[in-house]
């Protein structure tokens, strides 16, 4: 009951939680503060937090944090991964971002991060939209869907069709995990823990870039409970992104 409900040592005591409630950031947050401790990565972790929904990372995380610039997340990362291996130090280094920050603005960064095999890790959180900003369309906002900037729904003609960003950095070379999950049981999130530990260990491993994207309700934008949110998750969200792994260098 203890590891239940006990916080992370990472987790900084006292913070402020800045999500909506049913959001799912905050279950993603402890999942990665359980495995910072669980693999004792808390003194040698540096995480970059993107402009959006993750902007207060360093609110609840008690590792060192730099904010970036708005899409630039994987470029800081690898600029601090790079620099630290000059001076013959090896620290750990995860970006937390949006789908919006991660796959729009940041795409050219994003992209070129996996083909260079920049030996960093990512966790990308797709709520289908811009959630801090007013639930704008977003790359990952699904076909149909309202959104504030798509009153009558996001159709081909106008908007062409949503980004599959786990299985286009499962195309990288320079790739070694990729994969997409959900939270909306436990059993997913059980397995979503399970999917970020490995990708954090490749990058222990040395193996180069590792990507994991979860599927993450967005209550408020969307105008759903959180259970209603959950349930959109299941039944509608995965026809689109289909759940699994999509590229694991170990088992190629």
């Amino acid at each position: 009951m203890q590891q239940v409900f006990n916080a992370p040592k990472s987790i900084k005591k006292n913070s402020t939680f800045t999500f909506c409630p049913g959001c799912d950031h905050g279950v993603v947050v402890k999942l990665v503060a359980q495995l910072i401790d669980e693999l004792n990565l808390q003194e040698e972790t540096i995480a970059v937090a993107s402009s959006g929904c993750s902007v207060f990372l360093y609110n609840s995380l008690d590792v060192d944090c730099i904010e970036s610039p708005h899409g630039r997340a994987c470029a800081v990362a690898t600029g601090i991964k790079r620099a630290h291996k000059a001076k013959g130090k090896n620290k750990f280094v995860f970006t937390y971002q949006g789908d919006g920050d991660f796959a729009s603005i940041g795409l050219c960064e994003s992209m070129h991060s996996a083909l260079r095999g920049e030996n960093i890790t990512t966790i990308c959180i797709n709520n289908t939209n811009y959630g801090m900003t007013g639930g704008q369309l977003g790359p990952t906002t699904t076909m149909g869907q309202i959104t504030t900037t798509s009153q009558t729904g996001r159709n081909e003609e106008y908007h062409g069709f949503p980004i599959k960003t786990a299985e286009h950095i499962a195309l990288c070379n320079g790739t070694s995990f990729s994969t997409r999950v959900a939270l909306y049981d436990v059993k997913n999130i059980l397995n979503a823990k399970r999917q970020i530990k490995k990708a954090f260990e490749y990058q222990q491993k040395g193996y180069g870039f590792s990507f994991v994207e979860i599927l993450s309700t967005c209550p408020t934008n969307w105008k759903l409970s959180p259970q209603e949110a959950h349930k959109k998750i299941e039944e509608e969200l995965i026809k689109t992104y289909p759940l699994g792994i999509f590229k694991d260098i170990e088992n190629e």
